[in-house]
């Protein structure tokens, strides 16, 4: 019933859109092409250090102990022959270290161009070049298609470029109406729950009298419409897809404080399956269908030298994900789905206080509900005991335990289910353009990583679980040097603790670190 609901409501908008079209041709007085051009050039420098796991490499799944330890044995041994045998000849070590020290440089460009017809219509195309590696990925690692290909030192170059936008406006100015169609940016209240590109239709309707903005649409996430699996020259299935429905109500109606209430609803029934790999073979293997709610409301107060905002986020639905029949040894020996009932919730909260025009100080808190991490019968944690699901969030609130924007990230806005962090950091003006940051932070798992299953950090190797994942220091430096022009300085140093050692399954290793240097100039 919602499907064919939610058909509806797709039709519906591209009618109106196509008869307010036709409505004001005869209005419409020609005008000449405008186009706008604007874009960025950023250049960074990466210097990485680690000796621990970015990203679990055992598999999540049940397994018999002894046999896995006799052929973790067997493999070990190997491995050294191999060695043995390649210093005996002269060759190089067939073996590295369980740690990293590296440096490389990388080079991207955005365009944007923005193309007005009349006070009616525009549309705007943007690409990206790289990010492009000075010298290329490395052996074995270059492809000749993707954003971040290409770099060695020849004329024969991938195809490095990607579009990140591609719509067209359609604005009422005399009704403060806007229907935008096609690849744009679809996004909630700080990223929280979405902030992706994406294909499909935003309108916007702005309501001044009550100082309020109301937007709503739909985007496509993923389609197999098309698709023909059995080569028969017609499509599979119709309606098959992820998409995504959403509202948002803006509103500001004292002027110290601003408010946001919006839902997104997930319509996903592909059950595609996802497989990760790891140094110890297949990691996961997941294929579900989601019928999802978020609902949110963002609130942001301003007093004096007081800034506060309060978020919070409902999570609910239902999923069926994959959970086969296994085998004493823990392989799939039937497929099934099981259903799950989703009741999780989000927190987000950020105080900052401005002591003088030149030093600031900001305590924030952020996380949701449930267990990060696996269950006994290899199923995720977050299809159990409240447990938040994600839906296509980007946000960043450290350097290196939930970041997006380059050099090591343990976790992203899509892997907060299940934990927590908080901090406290500083913006120091210095002198004019200059402002150093620093940050102390905290991460947590809302609950204790399961270790049933774990190979490695186990309690038959006497390793106990833990909420306490492992704290983080950041120091930062930007430059404003000109009106168009910013060098940034981040760096970042990361202390596990056991929480996180569980959940990756690893027994070695407790540091992370970064710093990297980034200048871009704006156009």
């Amino acid at each position: 019933m919602l499907d064919s609901l939610f058909q509806k409501i797709r039709t519906f908008v591209l009618v109106i859109f196509v008869l307010a079209g036709i409505s004001i041709s005869a209005q419409e007085v020609e005008e000449k092409t405008k186009i706008d051009f604007q874009g960025n050039y950023r250049v960074r420098g990466f210097n990485l250090g680690r000796d621990i796991y970015t990203s679990r490499q055992t598999p999540v799944t049940p397994y018999n102990r002894s046999d896995f330890v006799q052929q973790y044995n067997k493999d070990t041994l190997t491995k050294y022959q191999n060695e043995l045998a390649a210093r005996e000849k002269g060759y190089p070590s067939t073996l590295s270290p369980q740690k990293e020290d590296t440096t490389y440089y990388d080079a991207r460009m955005t365009l944007n161009m923005n193309f007005s017809t009349s006070k009616y219509f525009e549309a705007l195309v943007g690409v990206q070049i790289g990010d492009i590696i000075f010298g290329g990925r490395g052996v074995n690692q270059s492809s000749s298609v993707g954003p971040g290909q290409g770099g060695e030192a020849t004329f024969s170059s991938a195809v490095n470029m990607q579009t990140n936008f591609l719509y067209l406006n359609f604005k009422l100015p005399e009704k403060s109406f806007t229907a935008r169609v096609g690849l744009q940016l679809f996004t909630s209240a700080q990223g929280r729950v979405v902030f992706v590109p994406g294909t499909g239709v935003n309108l916007t309707k702005d309501i001044r009298d009550w100082n309020t903005t109301i937007e709503g649409g739909w985007f496509v996430a993923k389609q197999n419409n098309l698709t023909d699996l059995d080569k028969n020259t017609f499509a599979d299935k119709n309606y098959q897809g992820s998409n995504i429905y959403f509202y948002k109500i803006k509103t500001s109606f004292f002027n110290n404080a601003k408010h946001e209430l919006y839902s997104f609803y997930l319509d996903d029934n592909l059950r595609d399956i996802q497989d990760v790999s790891g140094v110890y073979g297949l990691v996961s293997r997941t294929s579900e269908s989601n019928q999802l709610f978020w609902h949110g409301l963002f609130n942001e107060f301003n007093f004096s030298d007081f800034t506060l905002t309060v978020h919070g986020i409902y999570n609910h639905g239902h999923v069926k994900s994959l959970n086969p029949y296994r085998d004493a040894n823990g392989d799939e020996i039937q497929r099934k789905y099981d259903l799950y009932q989703i009741k999780g919730g989000f927190f987000d909260t950020q105080l900052s206080y401005r002591y003088n025009e030149s030093v600031s100080v900001t305590a924030m808190g952020s996380g949701s509900t449930g267990r990060p991490g696996y269950e006994k019968d290899g199923t995720r944690s977050n299809l159990h005991g409240n447990g938040y699901r994600t839906l296509l969030p980007g946000y960043s609130l450290s350097n290196i335990a939930n970041d997006f924007t380059g050099g090591y990230a343990l976790f992203s806005g899509r892997d907060m289910s299940g934990l927590y962090e908080y901090g406290i950091f500083t913006d120091i003006v210095l002198s004019g353009p200059l402002v150093l940051t620093l940050g102390y932070y905290r991460l947590y798992g809302t609950k204790s990583p399961l270790i049933d299953n774990n190979r490695f950090y186990n309690e038959e190797n006497f390793y106990h679980t833990s909420a306490y994942f492992g704290q983080e220091y950041n120091l930062n430096l930007r430059w404003s040097a000109f009106r168009d022009m910013q060098i940034l300085l981040r760096s970042g140093y990361f202390v596990a603790g056991n929480g996180l050692k569980a959940y990756l399954d690893t027994t070695q290793g407790t540091i992370l670190r970064e710093l990297f240097v980034t200048a871009e100039h704006r156009f």
